[in-house]
């Protein structure tokens, strides 16, 4: 499966707050907010319970925010969660971030940090219980409830506007992560809930620093963590459960919905919480499209289908890509173009290795992808350009004509997530995506700005793309970076022969029985 600042000042995370002068102010200051902070949190906290029973220990969360706290020094940091749906029986999704520093998943909660001088005081702020309402959204936990659950302090988030502004009153700086990209603009639809606050913020208090540190808890979530490889570890392995359904019994003559439905049964039936991001299930010329979603064609003998999909379990998100033969076994076309592809992500494996160069990856996946399209006569050789505008003026590599995206990308609480290795040498712990993929459209004409040599590139091209036109393979598989190798984490069938084996095999013509070790995992906590 092929980041906003506003405030009535915005800095950098290194900003310091140069307000308050002189040394006896300064001091007096810091009394006050070291006052506060004890004052709000002698409020709330008490005794807590023990933790409950959670994929993510509480104790990793918390550690998680002291290394925010410590990342953004001295001040106030708020995180807001997502809102209740507007129509009550529509799915909830919490706020990565929120989910992140917390592992709270119900709506309508923030997050709250004081830091000052060293000590840092936390609470977590939810909705109390309205049990008339709770008969359409079911039983929400109360704060007692919310305060074992999470390990914080808890209050009401009808008190977070008051909290917040007696912080602000003493001119203690505003730390914010959220969807804060971009000016705000009230007339904008839909906004931001972080960015509506934000504005009201500014309005409120003008002469508060405010600073965006969506950048910091990116770079946490950057590390995974031995208990968040074990949730993807599951997703990737349910995952992979419905990649060998759809091999064991599809047919021509299905539907791509068929395949989305099948899909997704196996997903939930299996303990995911929901879709990782929406099933790809791309027949015919359909393959060709990088991010397709209308899942409505009826497939056909000898089309190829392109099956992108992931589940998200304990909210971390798989994502594996599978290219299979409608009718069991690829055309010669269709064989050419896939082995180049699988070629492609072998060589990208073979370069992902600590300590080497991250770009160094695509570099040897996208020149077996370049000697590949010159041996199938869709481009002129491996180096070749096209003119990519009008002008003729700036060039462009023809195998990007055919494989325009990255190599690959991080997976975790969002199925494009950060790692750790982005932008830099490989490093160990990186869970990863490695997605070579052709595409080889019809419309190539329509693509190509019209120069004249352009035009003359696609009379060469020609009888290629009448051989290769339409077809489109993607082999997508996750993978864990070791100080020892690559561990290849989504075991499935993913060689030519391999992949005809499977699908020349009779149909089934049930699903597979339940897997009970697989949904018994779900209500263990992870060591």
């Amino acid at each position: 499966m092929t980041r906003r600042t506003t405030g009535s000042r915005t800095t950098d995370s290194r900003t310091t707050d140069s307000r308050t002068t002189g040394t006896r102010t300064v001091r007096r200051a810091r009394r006050c907010r070291t006052a506060l902070l004890t004052i709000v949190a002698a409020a709330i906290i008490g005794a807590l319970p023990a933790q409950l029973p959670a994929q993510v220990p509480l104790t990793e969360y918390a550690a998680r925010r002291t290394q925010l706290g410590a990342m953004a020094g001295d001040g106030a940091i708020v995180v807001l969660g997502s809102g209740e749906p507007v129509r009550d029986f529509e799915y909830f999704s919490q706020s990565v971030h929120l989910r992140y520093l917390t592992g709270w998943t119900q709506p309508n909660a923030a997050l709250l940090v004081l830091r000052s001088g060293g000590t840092q005081r936390e609470m977590l702020f939810v909705a109390e219980r309205n049990p008339s309402q709770e008969v359409w959204t079911g039983p929400r936990p109360s704060l007692v409830e919310a305060a074992r659950m999470s390990g914080m302090p808890v209050r009401d988030v009808s008190e977070f506007t008051r909290t917040v502004d007696s912080v602000l009153a003493l001119g203690m700086p505003l730390r914010v992560a959220g969807e804060l990209r971009g000016g705000y603009a009230p007339t904008a639809a839909p906004v931001a809930a972080d960015r509506v606050f934000m504005a009201e913020i500014a309005r409120r208090f003008p002469n508060v620093t405010v600073t965006d540190i969506t950048r910091q808890v990116l770079e946490l979530r950057a590390t995974k963590s031995a208990a968040e490889v074990g949730l993807l570890r599951t997703s990737i392995a349910i995952t992979a459960r419905a990649h060998r359904e759809v091999m064991r019994m599809l047919e021509p003559g299905w539907n791509e919905f068929e395949v989305q439905a099948l899909v997704e049964y196996t997903f939930r039936r299996n303990g995911a919480d929901r879709v990782g991001f929406t099933s790809i299930a791309a027949s015919g010329d359909n393959a060709t499209t990088l991010h397709y979603w209308q899942n409505d064609r009826p497939t056909k003998a000898g089309d190829l289908i392109v099956i992108d999909i992931g589940s998200s379990y304990g909210g971390y998100s798989a994502d594996v890509t599978r290219t299979l033969p409608v009718s069991g076994r690829f055309t010669p076309a269709q064989r050419a173009v896939y082995d180049i592809v699988r070629r492609a992500q072998v060589a990208g494996e073979q370069a992902t290795r600590v300590g080497a160069p991250q770009r160094g990856s695509m570099q040897a996946a996208s020149d077996t992808i370049g000697a590949g399209l010159t041996r199938l006569g869709l481009i002129e050789s491996p180096t070749a350009t096209y003119d990519c505008d009008a002008t003729g003026q700036r060039l462009c590599p023809q195998r990007s004509l055919y494989f325009m995206h990255g190599l690959g990308h991080g997976i975790g609480l969002e199925v494009h997530d950060p790692d750790h290795s982005d932008r830099d040498l490989w490093k160990a712990g990186s869970v990863v995506t490695i997605e070579p993929g052709i595409y080889v459209r019809r419309n190539l004409a329509e693509v190509l700005p019209d120069t004249p040599r352009n035009r003359a590139l696609l009379a060469t091209l020609a009888p290629a793309l009448a051989t290769h036109g339409g077809i489109g393979v993607r082999i997508e598989d996750d993978y864990l970076l070791t100080p020892t190798g690559l561990e290849w984490l989504s075991t499935l069938p993913r060689d030519a022969a391999e992949i005809e084996s499977e699908m020349t095999a009779p149909r089934a013509r049930s699903v597979a029985p339940r897997d009970a070790a697989l949904v018994e995992r779900y209500r263990r906590p992870l060591p």
